[in-house]
């Protein structure tokens, strides 16, 4: 998918369709590159201002929860009449002694194609058309009136209808419909789910890979094993509590609970009482986790409250001391992590479900114990699903098409980032030349995907010309993937050095619908405020197809 794209650096640049909006990368000074909002600077002595007005009154930009004033990054949304533009953000940027500038995809012309915000059909006509078919049960429902624009930038007034579904054998599912608002037809729909310190005791699985064994142990206990780091707990009446105030992590005892016991609410975890893993522990036996409370070992995997703890631990623990990141996540923590599910074939990651400002669930990440093609997975499950949570809070990008295609690609990259950062203390523990995901969890010994070459796995694409809409997310990920892997090869680069860029990118300058030639734009930026050399940025992704318009070269 080619999106249609003008440069508001040349504002004769810019046309506009016979009925259809027009949309634009903006990419400079403020008071050029959005010439048509009155106030192009929102960082005011006061704080940053909720609302961005335009000189055509019915366009606005909606201040976003995630905009960080510290860091001189503000986020807004575009609005029409009151309706936010679906996907559509800007990203005002300020720096000491220099003019605020401006990024992202801005729209006009939506007054051509929509005279009244009033549709035809009420939210339950909607709620009947989709919900209606729905025998699963359906929780965390929202429905919210949005503007959508389609492939030819044709605007149409619209709902956004979103829930979570399952049942006891199906994967928990989040479908996601935009829903013309006068004629009822579905626009466009998706899955939002991603599938997929004293403390001490075993670790790992007992697979072999290429480098090292899969057994190992958290901490230096156990004679003759291989060590990583210890976990957190906290110590309290002879009991170990695996628990902080980041992580916490449940052990739901290896039951057949199923799929529709997720995502649990918070009445549902008060209601069941649902606790962190304790077990008994002092100085003499060493806070030794032995079996997990005796429901491990389980299918190969030896200890996965140790590894969880671990493992997630480390992922929020690399964000903030390696890439500058605090609170990765976010406020809404400890994030609940649960281990120990029968007959999951699976793992995924779920971020804070809230409506009209209330939570109703806790963000939590399901460890399921495997089956017939995974164990119960360990350090790259956990990297890449939080990771997924780091996206949520930031860009928010959209779990299909290209923009799904970069949120997984920037999950399997956290992965290899958390490998990286693990080797520097342990260098046992990876070859730094494996550039696979899931080796480790997959029973057979063959990996998910490869980064260093997607199409290995017979499915995966590595350049944007074989790219379609029909492909799945995991599949188109190869691309940036494959750019990832290229830039970190470059002469003075590194993976800490490519990572940290594709970390700024997300939190400053991509948007729900970027796109690969978009989202290259990010990269570039956050390389330049790095003061680095942008050329081998731009030549990596030029390897893979992708080019940014604004840089070119």
């Amino acid at each position: 998918m080619k999106k249609r794209i003008v440069s508001l650096f040349v504002i004769s640049t810019v046309i506009s369709s016979v009925n259809a909006a027009t949309q634009a990368i903006v990419w400079g000074e403020s008071t050029k590159a959005l010439p048509q909002f009155m106030q192009a600077h929102p960082f005011k002595k006061q704080g940053l201002l909720q609302t961005v007005k335009s000189q055509q009154s019915d366009y606005k930009l909606e201040l976003q929860n995630n905009s960080n004033h510290a860091t001189r990054h503000a986020r807004y949304q575009i609005t029409y009449k009151g309706v936010p533009v679906w996907g559509y953000q800007v990203i005002f940027h300020s720096k000491d002694g220099a003019k605020e500038t401006v990024t992202g995809m801005n729209i006009t012309g939506i007054e051509q194609d929509i005279n009244s915000i009033e549709g035809k059909l009420s939210p339950n006509d909607i709620e009947q058309k989709i919900l209606g078919k729905v025998t699963e049960p359906v929780k965390f429902k929202n429905l919210k009136k949005v503007i959508y624009i389609d492939k030819g930038n044709k605007a149409h007034l619209a709902y956004h209808l979103s829930y979570y579904s399952n049942s006891e054998k199906k994967h928990v599912n989040a479908p996601n419909y935009l829903i013309d608002a006068n004629s009822g037809e579905i626009l466009k729909q998706w899955d939002e789910v991603r599938h997929e310190r004293i403390g001490q005791g075993l670790g790992g699985n007992a697979f072999t890979l290429p480098y090292r064994q899969g057994m190992f142990q958290h901490g230096n206990a156990l004679p003759g094993l291989p060590s990583l780091g210890k976990f957190d707990v906290n110590v309290e009446d002879g009991l170990c509590r695996v628990e902080n105030e980041s992580i916490k992590v449940m052990n739901l005892e290896n039951h057949n609970i199923g799929y529709d016991f997720f995502p649990i609410t918070i009445f549902a975890e008060s209601v069941l009482n649902l606790s962190a893993f304790s077990y008994p522990c002092n100085e003499t036996n060493l806070f030794l986790n032995y079996a997990d409370g005796r429901t491990g070992p389980v299918n190969y995997a030896f200890s996965p409250v140790n590894d969880t703890m671990y493992f997630a631990q480390q992922t929020l623990d690399m964000y903030q001391k390696v890439y500058g990141v605090n609170r990765p996540i976010g406020d809404d923590l400890p994030i609940r992590a649960y281990t120990h599910l029968g007959d999951m074939d699976n793992a995924f990651a779920v971020p804070t479900i809230s409506l009209d400002g209330v939570v109703l669930a806790h963000q939590q990440i399901v460890i399921g114990n495997g089956d017939e093609f995974l164990t119960a997975p360990a350090q790259s499950v956990l990297g890449h699903e939080l990771s997924h949570n780091f996206t949520a809070l930031h860009s928010g990008l959209m779990y299909e098409g290209q923009s799904g295609g970069i949120n997984e690609s920037f999950s399997d990259m956290a992965a290899i980032a958390l490998l990286d950062y693990l080797s520097k203390d342990y260098p046992w523990y990876w070859d730094g030349e494996d550039w696979t995901i899931g080796r480790e969890a997959v029973k057979s010994g063959q990996p998910i995907r490869y980064l260093d070459d997607p199409a290995k796995d017979g499915m995966s694409i590595g350049h944007a010309s074989e790219y379609t809409d029909a492909l799945d997310v995991h599949i188109t990920s190869g691309v940036f993937n494959k750019a990832f892997y290229l830039l970190a090869h470059k002469p003075g680069w590194s993976i800490r050095k490519a990572f940290q860029v594709m970390v700024d990118a997300n939190m400053n300058y991509w948007s729900p619908i970027a796109y690969y030639d978009f989202a290259a734009c990010g990269v570039i930026q956050a390389t330049i405020d790095k003061h680095w050399d942008k050329t081998p940025v731009i030549e990596a992704f030029a390897e893979v197809g992708v080019v940014c318009p604004m840089h070119k070269s």
